[in-house]
């Protein structure tokens, strides 16, 4: 009886301690996150931001234990800012069984990308995407998009715009042809004309245009109040440049709704003063929340730049992916998309949230106008912050935005 129950215990002792072990090794395996971004291409600045800003945030999470002790490793991809290669590389990282693929600055990328991780169950957290298309009629289950919307952007501008230029001001539009610019041009020319604006001209442009010298020299004859340009990247780098060539600010105000660091820094204040533009973040934000200081001074301290808004998009996708992970217990998606919807959290500034119904970030817009050469203290320093909108009062209602994402897949989801 004696040597019966030594034997029971010691093979007691003996699963017990094979679990713990297993337990150990499964903890010591690394988890992969896709990262997906333009490195070449019109949107490639922002991209390579993108990418300091995710590298800096795995090697944080890396240094305080990884995800659920795991240590957390990435595969990079070259999206090439076009849809086709987005979905593909996509395609290749979840073979490479990525938990996670985040990524991308241009809207079509970014719907391309959701699609297909729609269909492979696997978590996708957006990056720079501002098409209303994102969260709206292309929105999926597992996909979450944090930076702001194009309808977002055009209400928080509304007011500003009416102000400064009254009833019955002109509009041209020149914007990128594609879901992005098309999607914002509508809401922000729904927006003015709402306001008893006049939509005198709006001209379609090709991504990767290098000249606009034939369409501002339409513009120019249609002798507007305000020039908008829904353009983004090189793109909007080259039209400005061009928009200060012809002289046409003497003639006309221009307002580029949505602004990146990356894209004013290449021009510089000289050709940024007085430009009127909106943003979801700006690094000036260190000056108000302590989260932004940190984020600001990590960044720089590691890259000898500031961080625009496609970085700061990039941080907040790592830290809460990771931290979705950590309250489910669980890499499983439907687990950690259950953790983010409707999850209330603090990072880079005031309390902000993931919306459960359309996977939509909810946190302010700020309005702001490029600073004078004289007026800014450093390469970096290019913007006056003039108002922000709180995200409750600009985001779609769900009678504005009736998306429906698809139900829980049944099947059970493994670990990886």
């Amino acid at each position: 009886m004696v040597l019966v129950r030594y034997l029971v215990c010691s093979v007691v002792v003996f699963l017990i301690t094979s679990s713990h072990l297993a337990l150990v090794a499964l903890a010591s395996e690394p988890v992969l996150i896709g990262l997906n971004v333009p490195l070449s291409g019109a949107y490639s600045r922002q991209g390579e931001d993108q990418l300091r800003a995710y590298r800096l945030a795995i090697k944080i999470l890396n240094s305080q234990g990884g995800i659920l002790g795991r240590e957390v490793v990435y595969s990079v991809r070259d999206t090439k800012t076009k849809a086709g290669v987005a979905r593909n590389n996509a395609l290749d990282l979840i073979r490479d069984e990525a938990v996670m693929i985040t990524g991308g600055s241009s809207s079509a990328s970014a719907i391309a990308q959701a699609e297909v991780c729609q269909q492979e169950g696997v978590v996708f957290m957006a990056g720079l995407s501002h098409s209303n298309a994102t969260t709206g009629r292309d929105g999926h289950r597992h996909s979450f998009r944090w930076f702001n919307n194009g309808h977002q952007t055009a209400k928080a501008m509304a007011g500003l715009l009416a102000d400064k230029f009254g009833d019955g001001a002109g509009y041209v539009f020149l914007y990128a042809d594609y879901t992005w610019g098309q999607t914002v041009q509508q809401s922000l020319q729904q927006v003015v004309e709402g306001a008893g604006a006049r939509t005198i001209l709006k001209m379609p442009t090709k991504l990767g245009t290098k000249s606009f010298i034939s369409l501002l020299l339409r513009a120019q004859k249609a002798r507007p109040d305000v020039l908008v340009l829904v353009l983004f990247g090189q793109d909007m780098i080259n039209c400005l440049k061009q928009v200060t060539l012809l002289n046409l600010r003497s003639e006309m105000a221009v307002v580029v709704p949505l602004m990146e660091l990356n894209m004013a820094h290449s021009l510089g204040a000289e050709v940024m003063q007085g430009v009127i533009t909106s943003m979801p973040w700006y690094h000036g934000m260190a000056q108000r929340y302590e989260g932004s200081r940190r984020f600001v001074d990590l960044f720089e301290a590691r890259y000898q730049k500031k961080p625009g808004s496609s970085a700061a998009t990039a941080w907040v996708n790592i830290f809460q992916y990771a931290a979705a992970v950590e309250r489910a217990r669980s890499f499983d998606a439907q687990k950690v998309i259950e953790a983010l919807e409707g999850h209330r959290f603090q990072l880079l500034g005031e309390e902000e949230y993931w919306r459960s119904w359309d996977h939509q970030g909810i946190h302010p817009t700020y309005i702001a106008v490029g600073k004078s050469p004289a007026a800014s203290r450093d390469e970096w320093d290019l913007f006056e912050i003039i108002s922000s909108k709180q995200g409750e009062e600009l985001a779609r209602s769900r009678e504005e935005n009736p998306v429906a994402l698809e139900p829980f897949d049944e099947r059970p989801q493994g670990e990886p």
